[in-house]
């Protein structure tokens, strides 16, 4: 990516989501009803029906402690689960995933915060579960309201599974609609250097309220799971006090994936589920399933 490019995104202003008119003319394949529905009458049970047959979460005991939890979070952060959900009982209590971890990690950087604190004083208890017959137009918009791209769904028999931001890919590509990326809202681009303290991508992750930030004139970035990734490797900081004075070239960034602002919303669904980091890259905007969610609610 040269100089230029990247100036572009990091200079790119917001738009507000009110311009989209992705979600107001888009069809959605029903296998259920075996016809196109749209927005506003599918049900989750219509376009993901086979959440329903069997129960799909990571889980996880709300004593345990965080150094377990993180380990989860490197391998299920870019999966169809995406968060843990955190039980007591064998009841969903709360959900934890990078925002959680991250704010908290921000106030006691050093190995006591994964060997001393359990998930129940880390998660998030604002967990949203939903129905089969719950309109997907109403999930979008209560995922958008609480700021979180996931959701539990029971089934008749008590089970659940999760609707993460990945699983609403699967979603994105049974659109059927022209409209393209350029169709949705663009919006600033956090960026970071390589001289940046980890200390300061963190603070710009939570200040942001972004899970993603672009390393200046190159399309790698970094993410939650990447750092957990390095505090994994680092003994979850054992016996070392100065983890957020480490400079971002510690870090192992991953890159981008550049497509073009032509390619259709089905099509950028498709091109995301087959990665591992969904993220995608365009001369104007920087796409995660986040903004599909924006996008379509």
């Amino acid at each position: 990516m040269n100089g230029n490019f990247a100036s572009h995104l990091k200079n790119k202003l917001c738009k507000s989501s009110n311009d989209s008119t992705v979600g107001k003319h888009t069809l959605f394949s029903s296998s259920s009803r075996r016809k196109n529905l749209k927005l506003g009458e599918c049900t989750v049970e219509d376009i993901l029906p086979h959440l329903l047959v069997y129960s799909s979460m990571a889980t996880i005991e709300s004593r345990e402690k965080i150094w377990v939890a993180t380990s989860m979070l490197v391998r299920f952060l870019e999966t169809f689960t995406n968060n843990l959900v955190a039980m007591e009982n064998d009841t969903p209590v709360g959900m934890l995933g990078g925002q959680e971890v991250l704010r908290e990690l921000a106030k006691n950087p050093t190995h006591s915060f994964f060997s001393d604190l359990a998930v129940q004083q880390v998660m998030n208890k604002n967990l949203y579960v939903t129905s089969p017959t719950t309109k997907v137009s109403d999930l979008l918009k209560k995922m958008r309201q609480i700021q979180r791209d996931f959701a539990l769904i029971q089934n008749e028999d008590g089970d659940y599974s999760t609707i993460s931001a990945r699983r609403l890919l699967e979603v994105g590509v049974l659109c059927d609609t022209r409209m393209k990326i350029s169709d949705m809202p663009s919006k600033l681009i956090p960026t970071f250097n390589r001289d940046d303290t980890i200390d300061t991508i963190v603070t710009q992750m939570i200040q942001n309220d972004t899970e993603i930030l672009i390393l200046e004139n190159t399309p790698k970035f970094v993410n939650p799971q990447i750092i957990f990734e390095k505090i994994v490797e680092l003994n979850y900081l054992e016996n070392i006090d100065n983890f957020f004075d480490l400079k971002a070239a510690a870090l192992n960034l991953k890159n981008g994936k550049i497509i073009s602002e032509n390619t259709t919303i089905p099509d950028m669904c498709k091109i995301m589920l087959g990665m591992q980091h969904s993220f995608v890259m365009t001369l104007n905007n920087v796409l995660t399933p986040w903004d599909l969610v924006l996008a379509l609610s």
